[in-house]
């Protein structure tokens, strides 16, 4: 059977003039002109003394299939807003073609399509105009779209005294309601509270398992890809990746990892090289019997890194030196989210490794044979301490951040996950 496309991009480039001020004269302003199109490629020349080329897509080609719901995942900047713009015809490619197949409702940017003079009553008409409803077709669905944008004591009120919440809610509205083929759907819907996001995304699940073709820019990736049949990953206006979109999105996240591990690459620390530091501002502290001269964080092959996934092994090795014989050494660790909160202390002594002496220098390493934490930051102390913690050999306060990625995890709130599966028990059957 053959695939029924919805739009096309063949060898697509767009690119945008950015005016670093504006011309001082009448001659200096005809002389821009005329140079303005002296560079057609995407080569990022500088088109004037008050002008620079910026190439937001450079040679793009993709096709997105009918009833699909596609994501464009990508850092700011990277050409995935300007895709949508060029789908729903807001702006003209510089170079190559686009095809559309069907009618194409869009939210991007905030208020785009409302006349700010109007009332949402009138911009739900004029929009509806627009996309070549009747004004008795867009009657049949006015009250619906109204109680969907839970608009209705301000539906007669013009639009620019709106707040940016209503704004979205109007939007995403008319958009949903007039009966859309091709559904554009940009970061804007973050704006919304966490009500509202809620139905959007309800509403979205219900378009696409009605057939919509569905086009959504998001920098949440849990939902690119819990939501997303497939995605593409754009970067400096180029198509880095496209395929399955959980597929992209680990592409994406493991250049993210790479690139972050690239940045901190020289991370396994030197913990007497921090010491004056942190001792000035209180984040290490004891009486030196023994000390903790460096950390490091290893990943499954043994190398060194700052970024994990969550359900990958991690190991925490721990360089100790002591200056002197110092009997049954407890070595801890605690671990906090960025956001301050405490989530484990783990130790030689509770985990039962028994240590009668240390002299010298040695190592202890502690390891996790699969991550239970969910994407964010994280801080590492380390500590060495007398078996009956009255003594305080070592204490270094936070000082050790790493990265954790989602990965293959679809979960999305808290620190941790549980690893547990859901069941489907039918009525009287046991639970297995």
């Amino acid at each position: 059977m053959a695939r029924s496309v919805a739009v096309t991009f063949e060898h697509v480039s767009k690119r945008f003039v950015l005016q670093s001020g504006r011309s001082r004269s009448f001659q200096e302003a005809v002389v821009n002109f005329f140079r303005r199109g002296r560079d057609a490629s995407p080569s990022g020349q500088d088109t004037g003394p008050n002008g620079r080329d910026f190439w937001a897509l450079k040679d793009v080609s993709f096709e997105l299939e009918h009833g699909k719901t596609i994501g464009l995942i990508g850092a700011n900047g990277a050409g995935k807003s300007t895709a949508l713009k060029l789908i729903a015809r807001i702006v003209e490619p510089t170079s190559g073609h686009i095809q559309t197949e069907g009618r194409i409702g869009a939210l991007l940017e905030l208020g785009a399509g409302f006349h700010p003079d109007l009332t949402g009553r009138e911009n739900i008409y004029l929009n509806g105009s627009i996309l070549g409803l009747s004004r008795e077709q867009i009657r049949s669905k006015l009250d619906e779209m109204i109680a969907f944008a839970e608009l209705d004591r301000f539906i007669d009120v013009p639009v620019k005294h709106y707040s940016s919440g209503m704004y979205v809610r109007l939007g995403f509205s008319v958009a949903v309601h007039t009966d859309p083929e091709i559904l554009l759907v940009d970061e804007v819907l973050a704006v919304g509270d966490a009500n509202f996001q809620r139905k959007c995304m309800d509403r979205i699940a219900t378009l696409r398992r009605s057939g919509v073709t569905i086009v959504l820019v998001s920098h949440g990736l849990e939902t690119i890809q819990s939501l997303c049949d497939y995605a593409i990953w754009f970067d400096r206006g180029e198509i880095q990746y496209e395929g399955q979109s959980t597929d992209v999105v680990m592409a994406y996240l493991n250049h993210l990892a790479e690139h972050s591990t690239m940045e901190t690459q020289g991370f396994a620390c030197d913990a007497e090289e921090m010491q004056d530091l942190a001792s000035l501002h209180g984040r290490r502290w004891g009486t030196g019997k023994v000390r903790i001269v460096g950390v490091e964080f290893r990943d499954r092959a043994g190398e060194r890194t700052s970024t994990f996934k969550t359900g990958e092994p991690m190991a925490i090795h721990l360089r100790y030196r002591a200056r002197e014989r110092v009997e049954a050494p407890v070595f801890g660790l605690a671990l906090h989210h960025q956001n301050g909160a405490h989530i484990c202390g783990p130790n030689t002594n509770f985990g039962g490794l028994d240590i009668p002496l240390v002299e010298g220098e040695g190592e202890v390493v502690y390891r996790i044979p699969s991550m239970p934490l969910l994407e964010g930051t994280y801080l590492l102390s380390v500590a060495v301490h007398e078996k009956s913690d009255i003594e305080m050999y070592d204490y270094q306060d936070r000082l050790y951040p790493f990265r954790v990625y989602p990965g293959q995890s679809l979960e999305r709130y808290g620190l941790v996950t549980l690893n547990g599966s859901w069941h489907r028990v039918a009525s009287g059957m046991p639970v297995p």
